[in-house]
């Protein structure tokens, strides 16, 4: 299951990447930078959002996971009483924000957003309906947890699969033949949100086998789970605040059309750290119920293997973007002022995303053990330095010095923090993790820009030839990655003999 898992992550989160890159230039196209940068705004905001989740949703998770390892009737009873308290607070935390959204429309509207040529109208519709998302969209990632800690991730990522498509899609349909309304656009996106939670609602109802679906609330329920929920609460609200802070407050400093290119540029860097998502949606369940059956040594073997499978893609995408970040901003969006004034922007959120996505497997082993006081301790270190730095930076720096900033502050957590963790939890660890599963592939990507750089490509060409190029350079750096991985080499040399055995 956990191959298929692992599979099925990697797939449906490559299909929602690249179906989401692809139309970029069909918004651009239809709605303008400037109505662009809107929906820049609402995917800050649903990041934001996320603070509210309160450590619910990944213990959630975590239970379920924890559920699948015993048999007991009582068990199963206690975590339906907790379900149905978290399903509350999130009903309450959801209406709140909508409330909160409709109350500071005409501010938001008004004085936070820089407007230019859309008229206030449709901002302000826009914005109403942005606010709903936000608490629907919210309630459905406590359900979209219960189904990764389930493992039913095959069918979660077919689901997103085709969510994603009609979300992204189907409203060119709407630009075609209705309007380029900027308010069609998240009309439409309100309708898709309810589609997905229902499917999500329904799914995980028939998982867990609790009975039907009640709205109460008991402190006494959700008491036990406290005291982890509050630590990844905690190190969230931060984690969340460090990555949204600098898009937060650059909304207000960039033009909203210079901030509708600085979108662009945000979802090409989060495609890379939302490729590390397949495998810690697939490993956190199996790496926590092999801790809670005492099974460490097996668990360390998955770690380590997961760690390479990771690095794999992450060099090699992270590695693309940033070297190739001009000619991938130009075959996007076809102007290359915007190209040009983005470029540095994205090759630091490039790395920067690289660098975490390989960091956070330290996180792994503190959720998988429940203990997470080294993680909240370091967090709060790190915020006390990044936060004021971030604001200072973004004021007198812009984008592109706080894209510095968060590539430094990644790399400096990478290379202290982390040995640190391996250290307490799993003496011995961090060399033969850093040596044989990391640095390997690193090294192989380096090497391999290393030779390009001496090859004078010749990108004098299309757009689409532009992103077919890079998109081949990419391949090959996949390829050259996994041959150098000692799991990607297995791999390939067990598919060898399997196609030779049925010949």
């Amino acid at each position: 299951m956990l191959k298929k898992n692992i599979i099925a992550n990697y797939l449906g989160k490559f299909y929602t990447i690249t179906i989401g890159i692809v139309v970029l230039p069909l918004y651009l196209n239809y709605l303008g930078a400037e109505a662009y940068g809107l929906v820049g705004f609402f995917s800050m905001l649903m990041s934001l959002m996320m603070l509210l989740d309160m450590g619910m949703a990944p213990t959630l998770s975590r239970e379920v996971s924890k559920l699948r390892g015993v048999d007991s009737a009582s068990e199963k009873q206690k975590f339906k009483y907790l379900l149905h308290s978290m399903e509350f607070i999130f009903i309450l935390i959801g209406f709140l924000v909508f409330s909160f959204v409709l109350a500071f429309n005409d501010w938001i509207t008004m004085n936070w957003l820089k407007i230019d040529e859309l008229e206030v109208s449709t901002v302000s519709f826009s914005i109403t309906l942005i606010g709903f998302m936000m608490g629907l969209r919210f309630l459905s990632t406590l359900y979209k947890s219960g189904i990764i800690g389930a493992e039913s991730q095959v069918w979660l990522n077919v689901t997103n699969m085709g969510i994603a498509t009609v979300r992204f899609v189907g409203v060119l349909f709407i630009f075609k033949f209705i309007s380029v309304d900027v308010k069609y656009f998240f009309a439409y996106q309100v309708f898709i949100s309810i589609l997905e939670f229902l499917l999500l609602f329904v799914k995980f109802y028939k998982l867990v086998d609790i009975g039907k679906f009640k709205l109460y609330f008991s402190y006494k329920a959700i008491r036990p789970i406290v005291p982890f929920a509050l630590g990844i609460t905690y190190s969230s609200i931060i984690w969340i605040f460090m990555t949204q802070l600098d898009k937060f407050l650059l909304s207000s400093i960039l033009s909203l059309e210079n901030y509708g290119y600085f979108a662009i540029v945000v979802i090409i860097a989060n495609a890379i750290r939302q490729l590390s998502n397949p495998i810690s949606k697939a490993i956190l369940p199996r790496m926590t119920k092999l801790h809670v059956q005492n099974k460490d040594k097996e668990m360390i073997r998955l770690y380590k293997k997961s760690t390479q499978l990771m690095a794999v893609f992450i060099f090699s995408v992270s590695g693309i973007i940033a070297v190739y970040s001009y000619e991938l901003l130009y075959s996007l969006t076809g102007n290359q002022e915007a190209s040009t004034w983005a470029k540095d922007i994205l090759f630091w959120y490039a790395i920067g995303n690289g660098t975490i996505a390989i960091a956070s497997f330290q996180y792994y082993i503190q959720f998988a053990y429940g203990e997470l006081k080294m993680h909240v301790q370091y967090n709060t270190v790190l915020a006390i330095i990044s936060i004021p730095l971030t604001i200072w930076v973004a004021y007198n720096y812009g984008a592109v010095g706080v894209s510095f900033v968060w590539f430094l502050l990644n790399m400096i957590s990478f290379l202290i923090w982390t040995p640190i963790v391996h250290s307490k939890f799993v003496p011995g660890l961090h060399k033969d993790w850093m040596f044989k599963d990391v640095l390997p592939i690193f090294i192989s990507s380096v090497l391999f820009f290393t030779i390009l750089n001496y090859i004078d490509i010749d990108f004098e060409l299309s757009r689409f030839l532009i992103f077919i190029k890079l998109f081949s350079i990419g391949v090959s750096l996949l390829l050259i990655n996994i041959l150098t991985s000692s799991e990607g080499r297995k791999i390939v040399l067990n598919f060898i003999k399997h196609k030779k055995g049925e010949i």
